[in-house]
């Protein structure tokens, strides 16, 4: 019972993430719509809800023989520890949906703010959602001759 409390499977929590789904193809096919911005933020906030619920659930009750140890998070060694155990699989996955969705966001809100060409945008949002910090700099870089104004700097 990852969720102390309710009786979800991991699997079925697993499955709940495909949530975020919807919220990156309007991100990519409708940057403009005005209801885009709110799906996104809801599927990522759910997410975050998802996360913190596990998180505390680990805390709580941990499941037998396991402790969370933050000082393994200030070593190679000890993050790859925390990262091999299997309980840690939902809750890092459900973190990068997160994160990536609300990345996703943020550069689709600002390439319309700067206007940046949706086809520019797009494959930055793929990279994104599969491979999170590759597609945030893509974008910052791609980003980088557009103004706030939505026209292009001119050298």
């Amino acid at each position: 019972m990852p969720i102390y409390g309710l009786a979800y499977t991991d699997k079925q929590l697993f499955d709940l993430i495909n949530v975020v789904l919807p919220a990156w193809l309007l991100l990519a096919v409708a940057p403009k719509w005005r209801h885009t911005k709110t799906v996104s933020a809801a599927a990522a906030l759910l997410m975050s809800a998802l996360y913190t619920a596990l998180l505390v659930s680990f805390m709580v009750a941990p499941p037998d023989g396991e402790v969370l140890d933050f000082s393994d998070m200030f070593t190679l060694e000890g993050v790859g520890r925390a990262l091999s155990k299997k309980t840690a699989v939902l809750p890092c996955w459900v973190h990068y949906a997160a994160f990536d969705l609300w990345v996703g966001r943020w550069m689709a809100a600002d390439s319309v703010e700067r206007g940046v060409p949706q086809l520019l945008l797009i494959p930055c949002l793929f990279l994104t959602l599969f491979a999170g910090p590759a597609g945030l700099l893509a974008y910052w870089l791609i980003r980088m001759p557009f103004n706030k104004a939505g026209k292009q700097k001119t050298s």
